[in-house]
């Protein structure tokens, strides 16, 4: 499943009567993240990935250097920014900061299971 295909399942599961939803697209401005969502409680960047998880060692996210920059910088503004992996074992994990997204994910992290869980944990973050 392409990317793109796998945030249009996340967003299918948000309730978008509380939660503002903007999937970016945007050729002008390298780096900024995937999506952006609001509600009364906080904002959220994600910047999402796919890729296969590796079974002996930690799966880093392919985030590019632009995308590193434009997160990390947002994250050093106070703003709150993930990384979403998902991998093709429909596990799926939320990476709350540069470090996280830097180092990886191990292969026995727990994970989120299916796109509904992710879309769960967005609207807990940004409507409490």
């Amino acid at each position: 499943m392409h990317e793109s295909d796998r945030i249009q399942a996340v967003h299918r599961y948000l309730n978008k009567d509380h939660l503002v939803v903007w999937k970016i697209a945007d050729p002008y401005h390298r780096g900024v993240a995937d999506a952006y969502y609001s509600g009364p409680k906080g904002d959220l960047w994600i910047e999402y990935k796919s890729q296969s998880l590796n079974k002996r060692r930690p799966t880093v996210p392919r985030v590019s250097t632009l995308q590193d920059k434009w997160l990390s910088k947002q994250h050093e503004h106070g703003r709150s920014v993930w990384v979403v992996l998902f991998t093709d074992k429909n596990l799926h994990f939320i990476l709350e900061k540069p470090s996280a997204w830097r180092r990886g994910v191990e292969p026995w992290a727990p994970a989120l299971e299916g796109y509904k869980a992710i879309a769960k944990a967005i609207e807990e973050h940004c409507n409490g």
